[in-house]
C-alpha cells in the first residue's frame, strides 16, 4: 500500500472549484463508493454492523514511551469501546476502558489487584481530587470527553467502514511526489475531519483533524500545582493541535480489506502506532457490552 509521504496537507491541497452543494455531495459519494468497491464491495460494507480490532500499541509521551495491548470494538452507528492494557515498570498491569453508548460514556481503569483509578463523580468523571474542579468545569470537561469519543468513533467508521453522515463533502485533490488523493470532509459537532483516498488504489491513506491537546499540568519550576493553579489553568481555552492518522498494510478479512498498521501524528510528530493482529467482522457482543458494570 502506497502512502503519500510527507504530505503537507494545506500546501498540497488543490482546490476542486466550488460546485453547488448537491454536486459536491455527489462527487463525495462517488469517491466513497469507489473505495468500498475496491476494498470488498459496497454491499459487503453495508452488512458490517459490528467490528473488533485487537493488537498492540506504542505511545510516545514526551520523553517517555508506553506500550501495551489494545482492543477497539464498534457497534454501528453510535457505540465504541476501547480497552488498553499495559504494564507499569515495577508494578501491576493496568486496564483502561473508554466506552461510548450513544449520548452517554464512561471511562475507568483497574489493576490486577482490583484498585480502581476511575475519576470521581460517576461515569465519565475527570480524575483528580474533587476539589480541583468547580461543577461548571467538571461539566465542561465531561462534554469535551464526550465530543472526543464521538469524534474517535466517527473517524474510525469513516476510515475503516467508509461510513459518513449527510455532511460528507468533496474538498479537492491532494498531491505528493508519489501520487494523488481525493479529499473528503465530514463534520462532527462542527469540527471537520478530512479523509484522503488514494486515486489509484481507492484505499484510505490518511485522515486529518484538529482537536484540543491534553497536556499535563505542571508548574514552570516543577512540582505539582496547587488546586487554585489547576483551576486557573483549566479555565483557559484548550490548545489545539493538528492530528494525522495514516493507514497501511491492508489485508483481507472475510473478503474486506482493512489496514493493519495505524500511525497517529500530532503537529508532525508521531505519538502513537497500532499494529493490528486480528480483525473480526460482525462479532457478537453481549447485551450491555457498552454499558458500565454496576451503573
Amino acid at each position: 500500500m502506497r502512502i503519500l509521504t510527507c504530505m503537507g496537507v494545506a500546501a498540497l491541497l488543490v482546490a476542486a472549484g466550488t460546485p453547488a452543494t448537491g454536486q459536491t455531495d455527489a462527487k463525495a459519494a462517488e469517491v466513497l463508493t469507489a473505495a468500498r468497491d475496491a476494498l470488498g464491495g459496497a454491499g459487503a460494507f453495508e452488512r458490517v454492523k459490528t467490528l473488533a480490532l485487537t493488537g498492540s500499541y506504542r505511545r510516545v509521551m514526551g520523553p517517555r514511551e508506553l506500550s501495551g495491548d489494545v482492543t477497539v470494538e464498534i457497534a454501528v452507528p453510535d457505540k465504541l469501546r476501547r480497552v488498553e492494557e499495559f504494564g507499569i515498570p515495577g508494578g501491576p498491569r493496568v486496564e483502561r476502558v473508554s466506552a461510548l453508548n450513544g449520548e452517554t460514556f464512561w471511562e475507568d481503569a483497574t489493576n490486577r489487584g482490583g484498585m480502581r483509578f476511575g475519576g470521581p463523580g460517576g461515569p465519565g468523571g475527570p480524575g483528580g481530587p474533587r476539589g480541583e474542579m468547580s461543577e461548571e468545569m467538571r461539566e465542561r470537561f465531561r462534554q469535551m470527553q464526550l465530543r472526543r469519543l464521538k469524534g474517535e468513533l466517527a473517524r474510525l467508521q469513516l476510515a475503516l467502514l467508509l461510513r459518513a453522515d449527510d455532511s460528507l463533502t468533496y474538498v479537492g485533490v491532494a498531491e505528493a511526489p508519489d501520487g494523488r488523493a481525493d479529499v473528503l470532509e465530514v463534520k462532527v459537532d462542527g469540527s471537520p475531519i478530512r479523509l484522503f483516498v488514494d486515486q489509484e488504489t481507492h484505499a484510505p491513506l490518511m485522515l486529518t483533524y484538529e482537536a484540543p491537546v491534553m497536556r499535563p499540568i505542571v508548574r514552570s519550576g516543577g512540582g505539582r500545582p496547587s488546586p487554585e493553579e489547576i483551576q486557573r489553568l483549566r479555565s483557559q481555552p484548550p490548545q489545539m493541535g493538528t492530528y494525522e492518522i495514516r493507514f497501511d498494510e491492508y489485508k483481507d478479512v472475510d473478503g474486506l480489506m482493512f489496514p493493519h498498521v495505524i500511525v497517529t501524528s500530532l503537529d508532525g510528530q508521531v505519538i502513537e502506532e497500532w499494529t493490528i493482529d486480528r480483525v473480526q467482522v460482525n462479532p457478537r457482543f453481549d447485551a450491555g457490552r457498552f454499558e458500565k458494570k454496576g451503573s
